[in-house]
């Protein structure tokens, strides 16, 4: 999926200042304005850098519209919430997406970011906010949906309004009844999992200089990288992809790296990732959802130490995806694809 080009310099701009003129009285010949214009963006601007609540919502709002058409089952994502609205009822807001599904369903999602420390916590709703949502989406004929994002555990929920609990003025979910009632699965997630453990190697080319200091510091050369699944090396392209991009972005942990020597020389360096929680048992474990992967390959283009850098970027959703075919198993990397279905019966 790629974004259609657009020319904000040349368009928005000038609608922006359309728009902020008619508060203000704005003629486009008038130099006055035109000062007037820059010097409030310029104010706003600062104002929103910081609040930290705008900017980390902004940026999950953008970085949704990646990981819904990252997930490989939306034909169009479209921001709903932009642009002018006229219309004869007034109890009414337009939710921030609408997104058209592979198999021609349509759905309005409003997306919310939840950084609440306790999974018990009640994410809430109003009332009077959900209601204006609902009466845009009921003029559409359009069901409305609910996108959550759990930052402190990487984690997307997608919900119905039957999914939440009502309160006297408002609705509310925790973390716990939002993933027993998570509808992700409509925009195509997936929870992968996969024979602990993965490690890469970076061998030396030892045509190239390879000597360990006195501190114990080597610089080398990479002359070739081999990927290991539970000890045995994956050698099919596709297979090798995945393996690098659940290393890099699931949820398993990097181990210290190890020295490889041969004869007692330095070869090479391996990093190992393992689960927590390793099953022996079942003879797998789970490394995370796609929706936490993409998440994850998003925040290294957006956040640097913990930090936002960026609201959006400028890469297209494919590339923060992996190509898992549905219902690929693997050789020398099996892989085990969960589709997870919500429970409208469950009561945590």
């Amino acid at each position: 999926m790629k974004r259609l080009k657009r020319n904000p310099e040349k368009f928005e701009v000038i609608d922006l200042f359309t728009a902020m003129g008619r508060e203000h009285g704005y003629k486009l010949s008038v130099e006055e304005d035109a000062n007037d214009f820059i010097e409030r963006i310029g104010k706003s601007l600062k104002s929103s850098q910081e609040n930290p609540n705008l900017i980390h919502g902004k940026r999950v709002e953008s970085l949704f519209a990646h990981v819904a058409g990252a997930l490989g089952n939306c034909l169009l994502i479209k921001r709903e919430d932009s642009g002018e609205v006229f219309t004869t009822e007034e109890n009414i807001q337009a939710p921030d997406y609408k997104v058209v599904l592979n198999d021609g369903k349509q759905y309005f999602i409003e997306v919310k970011n939840c950084h609440f420390p306790n999974m018990k916590s009640p994410y809430p709703f109003q009332k009077s906010y959900l209601e204006k949502l609902e009466n845009y989406a009921d003029l559409h004929g359009t069901p409305l949906l609910f996108a959550i994002y759990f930052s402190r555990h990487n984690t997307w929920v997608l919900l119905s309004k039957s999914s939440l609990v009502e309160q006297k003025k408002k609705y509310v979910i925790d973390f716990i009844n939002a993933m027993a009632q998570n509808e992700m699965s409509l925009l195509g997630d997936r929870t992968i999992g996969t024979k602990p453990n993965l490690a890469i190697e970076l061998m030396a080319d030892l045509s190239k200089d390879t000597t360990v200091n006195d501190e114990g510091e080597v610089n080398f050369i990479i002359g070739g990288i081999k990927i290991y699944c539970a000890d045995r090396e994956v050698t099919d392209e596709l297979e090798k992809s995945i393996a690098f991009y659940l290393m890099r972005f699931g949820s398993w942990n990097e181990n210290e790296p190890e020295v490889l020597e041969k004869d007692g020389d330095f070869v090479g360096v391996k990093y190992t990732f393992s689960p927590d929680f390793p099953s022996e048992e079942q003879g797998f474990s789970m490394i995370g959802e796609l929706s936490s992967m993409i998440s994850n390959s998003y925040s290294e283009q957006t956040v640097y130490e913990k930090s936002v850098i960026a609201l959006d970027t400028n890469l297209d959703p494919s590339v923060f995806a992996v190509e898992i075919p549905k219902g690929y198993k693997g050789k020398d990397l099996p892989l085990w694809q969960f589709i997870l279905q919500p429970n409208p019966d469950f009561k945590g």
